[in-house]
């Protein structure tokens, strides 16, 4: 048994009572006590008993020995709870430097250095009191100084903390009052935030306007190009719609005669072939299909320029704090429209096993369906 566990069970009142080895007072042979025969051995008394013999101080120094590892003090890593027990949460293990200055352990090493000491070479005689006491003394400071070192730490891990929480709910302040403060100065707010928005709105319509009367044009081309029966009605529908796919601004009506004026951009062979059309010629079917992969060509350059159009103007809604989804109206057709059809299936079998919805309109080689 080591140094330091004999002193442990001695200061908690468990180490053995050295005893005399007279088990009964000695007596003459006439069975007569002496006066200065040894008197028999009492028999060794309970821990608490012997605590009451300490001195105050080393009642203090068993006591706090005896103190329970389940409830550690603040900063210190104790041994699972029955709380966190049940709860299947075992405290983490204690290194061996976290063991080591633990009070408990400071103060056991405290004292047995300072038994050590006084057991050592003495030029006058030392009593097991002095030495008790020099070692009790000892181990309360040791154990003092160790338990002040880790409350001292915890408050500090404590203030951290706390710094670091207002740290954090002093950035989202600050961030809330910039956000406030840019609104103000750029007026985005009540009424003015309205009509910024409404200014700005009327500003993306006037910039969408070509790609909504190319898309409506392309819309009539691919309607045309799906009639189960062509006529001239379906045919002029699909050349009218190619010239608004060619040029939105021109203001050719359906059905009547197209000049070079009104026309604009298209071209004089395709108004011709429009006003045939008109006064009742037909088209082969080949020049047809001919006029719906043009039409779709011809979309492709509007359908990139919608898509700068409205990342533009999102940007700029967020610049000055006002709201996208006010500003900016999206055009882009949606996958399984007429102007924005599925391409990914190979058979009409393919797209009707996909269960998509009724009015999907799907395109296989370079025909479009509708789902119905």
């Amino acid at each position: 048994m080591s140094v330091y566990d004999r002193f442990n069970r001695l200061l908690q009142g468990r180490a053995p009572v050295p005893q005399a080895n007279i088990m009964r007072p000695y007596q003459t042979p006439q069975g007569m006590t002496p006066p200065m025969a040894l008197p028999r051995p009492t028999p060794p008394q309970s821990p608490m008993m012997a605590n009451q013999q300490l001195s105050p101080l080393m009642q203090e120094v068993v006591r706090r020995a005896q103190a329970s590892r389940m409830t550690p003090r603040a900063g210190q890593v104790g041994l699972p709870t029955p709380a966190t027990a049940a709860a299947g949460q075992p405290a983490p293990e204690m290194t061996f430097g976290q063991k080591l200055m633990q009070p408990r352990t400071q103060g056991m090493l405290g004292a047995a250095a300072a038994g050590f000491e006084a057991s050592g070479y003495q030029d006058r005689p030392v009593s097991l009191g002095q030495v008790l006491g020099r070692m009790g003394t000892a181990g309360m400071k040791a154990y003092t100084a160790a338990e002040d070192r880790q409350t001292k730490l915890a408050a500090s891990l404590a203030a951290a903390q706390r710094q670091k929480r207002l740290d954090e709910e002093k950035a989202a302040y600050d961030a809330e009052m910039l956000r406030l403060k840019r609104i103000e100065v750029g007026g985005a707010s009540g009424k003015e935030a309205f009509g910024n928005e409404k200014q700005l709105r009327g500003e993306f319509d006037k910039q969408a306007k070509n790609f909504d009367e190319a898309l409506l044009g392309f819309e009539k081309v691919q309607k045309a190009a799906m009639a189960e029966t062509a006529t001239g009605a379906t045919d002029i529908a699909l050349i009218f719609g190619y010239m608004k796919v060619i040029d939105p601004t021109s203001v050719v009506r359906e059905g009547e005669f197209a000049t070079a004026e009104e026309a604009g951009g298209v071209g004089a062979k395709i108004r011709n072939t429009y006003n045939k059309l008109v006064k009742g010629e037909r088209l082969t079917q080949e020049v047809r299909d001919q006029f719906v992969q043009a039409a779709r060509s011809q979309f492709q350059p509007y359908l990139e320029m919608q898509k700068g159009i409205e990342n533009r103007y999102t940007n700029l809604s967020e610049a000055y704090d006002l709201d996208p989804t006010k500003v900016v109206m999206s055009r882009l057709p949606k996958i399984g429209t007429l102007a924005n059809p599925y391409t990914s299936f190979a058979t009409k079998a393919d797209a009707e096993a996909a269960n998509l919805p009724k009015g999907t309109y799907v395109m296989i080689d370079n025909q479009t369906f509708i789902e119905d």
